[in-house]
């Protein structure tokens, strides 16, 4: 009987032990958020807006004929046939103070809107220097031939004919110290330097080189001189100069009864010529006009 009673009273002590070994303590769940947490994590994050760039004016190039200053902060500029007005940049009162009216000048400009007017745009100078001669232009439509490189052997020409445009292609010919391009019902005659007309050579223009320091007061005095007897002299303005020939520095015309005759500069970047143009009255004339002047704008001089 008490073998039994030790034996449950061990049996009592084992299960309690293991009863005490089975229960633990349960990992406590900590709902609290960590210590320095940035509770605006929780938001959704607005983008900084970044402010954009002010874009810088553009930069165009052009190339003309300096006219003189309108004022001490404008200058004009003659492109093409047509004067136009740009502003002085800084620094730029010193550069033109070394120009003289007539010198070809290439620069550089951008242009700012004008305040109050959004159409309006005013063109401000950023550099300008003098070029070595003024521009070409182009033939009434028609691109002319890059300078310095070879000529194509033809080249086609929008003109105007009986009031009506057409495109018509011409062939590159040769004279003394030049090249220009002639249409079929002209012909060049390089030992008289003349481009006449096939069906009557008394419609011709007659061409000079000229050297590179001509006196353009002096060519206009020869040029008066040269037209006096066939009546009076007449200098065209830009306006009254037909628009065929853009090039021209100078454009002399005196008219009879029956023959008009002109003397015209031309200058481009090649160099610039003299030429003598005779037109009698009668009904070539205007289809000679017309084919002659976009002739002698795609004049150049050889190298």
């Amino acid at each position: 009987m008490k073998k039994r009673n030790t034996f449950s009273i061990i049996l009592l002590t084992v299960v309690a032990v293991l009863a005490l070994s089975a229960c633990g303590t349960k990992p406590q769940t900590n709902n609290t958020a960590p210590q320095g947490a940035d509770q605006s994590q929780s938001q959704t994050q607005q983008p900084q807006v970044k402010p954009e760039p002010v874009a810088e004016p553009e930069v165009k190039q052009g190339t003309g004929v300096y006219n003189g200053a309108a004022d001490p902060h404008t200058v004009e500029i003659e492109i093409n046939g047509e004067a136009q007005s740009f502003q002085l940049g800084e620094g730029l009162d010193t550069v033109v103070a070394g120009l003289k009216e007539g010198d070809s000048v290439s620069f550089e400009y951008n242009e700012q809107a004008v305040e109050g007017d959004a159409t309006a745009k005013q063109l401000i100078l950023t550099k300008i220097q003098k070029a070595e001669a003024a521009t070409g232009g182009t033939q009434n439509g028609s691109s002319s031939q890059a300078v310095g490189g070879e000529r194509s052997k033809t080249q086609a020409f929008e003109l105007s004919l009986e009031g009506k445009k057409e495109k018509q292609t011409a062939t590159l010919a040769k004279g003394e110290g030049y090249s220009l391009y002639v249409f079929d019902p002209m012909s060049l005659f390089p030992d008289q330097n003349r481009v006449a007309l096939a069906v009557d050579d008394n419609y011709y223009a007659e061409i000079t080189k000229l050297p590179s320091d001509f006196n353009l007061d002096e060519l206009q005095k020869e040029g008066e001189k040269d037209l006096a007897s066939i009546g009076k002299v007449q200098k065209l303005d830009k306006a009254a100069v037909p628009q065929a020939i853009t090039s021209s520095r100078l454009f002399l015309q005196a008219s009879g009864s029956k023959i008009t005759q002109q003397y015209i500069v031309v200058e481009n970047k090649t160099g610039g010529f003299i030429v003598k143009v005779n037109i009698p009255q009668g009904e070539p004339a205007e289809g000679f006009e017309s084919f002659i002047y976009t002739s002698l704008e795609s004049l150049q001089a050889n190298k």
